[in-house]
């Protein structure tokens, strides 16, 4: 009986939560990204663009947003996974909190 043959490639192979995470519509969320990134405040760009080059050069950094409630740490981190996943990479959002995990897409 021949050994079936598996390859790598097959979306069969792959773990659902991969795939869901690379079923995004790339297009939508570049614009989106780049919508939401002109609404960032001047300190929410600046950590933006820091933690986006940390991600893009691959570096293994630790960041630490704070801030008290409504000051727009969820609309950073939305643009951040959205920046992230227009780039065809996976990002996974992580809250501790009940009302950020709601906000806060895959």
């Amino acid at each position: 009986m021949p050994i079936p043959t598996i390859s790598p490639n097959n979306e069969q192979n792959t773990n659902r939560l991969i795939r869901e995470e690379q079923q995004y519509e790339i297009e939508e969320l570049a614009k989106s990204t780049e919508d939401n990134f002109s609404r960032l405040n001047i300190d929410q760009q600046a950590a933006f663009k820091k933690i986006i080059t940390a991600v893009e050069n691959n570096t293994s950094d630790i960041f630490f947003v704070d801030g008290p409630g409504g000051t727009g740490k969820t609309f950073l981190y939305n643009t951040l996974l959205g920046k992230v996943r227009s780039n065809g990479d996976i990002a996974l959002a992580v809250a501790s909190s009940g009302i950020a995990a709601l906000l806060l897409p895959g």
